[in-house]
């Protein structure tokens, strides 16, 4: 019996002191803090620090005062503070490069490329368009939020510029609308929003046709 007991109180003793240190345990808090954006969307912003938080933290948008209002972890919200401070400043400027190409499927004794068109060659070789003529191309400079506008000889294109994101540092290029111009009027082409990232060049067809023997290539490139 004296045996029988000594277990049982070896096992109380071992119990209290696993919920002793249990209890002694700190309890990791959340902090609420709410954050008014100047210069951006707070919805943008949302999308940029969700990855941020904890399965524990919460987020919710104040549309009224363009604001967030974030709990989680101390060290979760010092995450969310340095990528708001990088997100929401001022409009930044950027310039565009839009190249128009009108691109053909030939024979390789008629492979042409011209010297100024030798960058994006090897790309539009994949889609098998080896004879390319310069359309027309210029480059622009504006400011987030701002709308440009690029004449190309016979085209013109019509755009804003949307927000730049540093998380893939790239800019958002909203409504991007290619019309030709014959006389005085403009018949629209083509109509697409991109997401171009700074210094790489990305190129879209205009012709709906893929197997088009001949089709109007748009040569993009993105710049500080």
């Amino acid at each position: 019996m004296k045996r029988l007991l000594t277990i049982a109180l070896a096992l109380l003793f071992v119990t209290a002191s696993a919920f002793a240190d249990d209890a002694a345990e700190p309890a990791k808090s959340l902090l609420v803090r709410t954050f008014q954006l100047k210069f951006k969307k707070a919805e943008n912003a949302a999308a940029l620090i969700k990855p941020l938080l904890s399965e524990e933290g919460s987020m919710s948008i104040r549309a009224t005062g363009n604001a967030l209002v974030v709990s989680d972890r101390a060290e979760n919200i010092k995450q969310v503070v340095t990528a708001l401070q990088d997100f929401d400043v001022e409009a930044q400027p950027f310039r565009l490069s839009v190249r128009l190409v009108s691109a053909g499927r030939a024979a390789q004794n008629e492979a042409r490329v011209p010297a100024e068109l030798r960058d994006v060659a090897p790309k539009l070789a994949l889609l098998r368009y080896n004879a390319l003529d310069s359309v027309g191309g210029a480059e622009v400079e504006g400011k987030e939020g701002e709308p440009g506008q690029i004449d190309l000889t016979s085209y013109r294109a019509d755009f804003k510029f949307g927000e730049y994101d540093p998380a893939s540092d790239s800019i958002n290029l909203v409504d991007f609308k290619l019309s030709q111009l014959t006389g005085d009027q403009l018949t629209q082409v083509m109509k697409t929003t991109l997401n171009l990232k700074l210094g790489q060049t990305v190129i879209i067809g205009a012709t709906k046709n893929a197997q088009s023997q001949r089709a109007l290539m748009i040569v993009f490139t993105a710049k500080r």
